[in-house]
């Protein structure tokens, strides 16, 4: 799990693992999503740059459900809240 810590000036620094897997640039915007007592941080893309990772995506092979995309994710953060 990957973590990072809050600062007095409310300040978060994106772990370097995290920064690099995910191509991450300075100045890069994030869209902020309150999930309950959680937060998520999506990469606001361009419109170019959403119609590349949609071209990316379809060109990665047979997609797979939503459904099946929130039963994983739902499993996963179970997971992670009980420790198992």
């Amino acid at each position: 799990m990957i973590t990072a810590t809050v600062t007095s000036d409310y300040k978060i620094t994106l772990p370097k693992e995290l920064r690099e897997s995910m191509h991450l640039q300075p100045g890069q915007e994030f869209v902020l999503i309150q999930n309950g007592s959680g937060i998520q941080m999506v990469p606001k893309l361009s419109a170019e740059q959403l119609k590349a990772a949609v071209a990316q995506g379809l060109a990665s092979g047979p997609s797979i459900s939503a459904t099946e995309v929130f039963d994983r994710l739902e499993d996963k953060y179970r997971k992670l809240a009980t420790g198992k």
